[in-house]
């Protein structure tokens, strides 16, 4: 199973969506720039932790108006330890996740872009 990363890679807002939706979703950030954002998924079968992480990169296309904008990188996923295979179980709760994301950031129908 993989990551179904297509509709949130490259997507595009203000820093300030990008982040409040992030942690509102349980995700962290180290104070960098460009922030990077983790979310640590238990596996409830194993008692193995894994983590999803999504970095960003700093937009510069938008028209400033609105602030600094951050583009999402694409997401990975790895076991805590770095050992082992990912289970389903995990690859499918990172899915929600990220699909959950999207649905918060992409612009509802007649909006802006930004």
């Amino acid at each position: 199973m993989n990551l179904k990363i297509k509709r949130i890679t490259g997507l595009v807002r203000t820093s300030g969506q990008i982040d409040r939706t992030l942690r509102s979703q349980g995700f962290i950030s180290k104070e960098r720039l460009p922030p990077v954002y983790d979310i640590r998924i238990q596996d409830s079968a194993s008692g193995r932790a894994y983590r999803l992480r999504i970095p960003t990169r700093i937009y510069l296309g938008g028209n400033g108006k609105n602030g600094s904008f951050l583009r999402l990188g694409k997401p990975s996923i790895a076991c805590s330890d770095g050992k082992g295979n990912i289970p389903d179980s995990v690859f499918e709760a990172a899915n929600h996740i990220l699909a959950e994301i999207v649905s918060y950031l992409q612009p509802s129908p007649g909006s802006s872009r930004y």
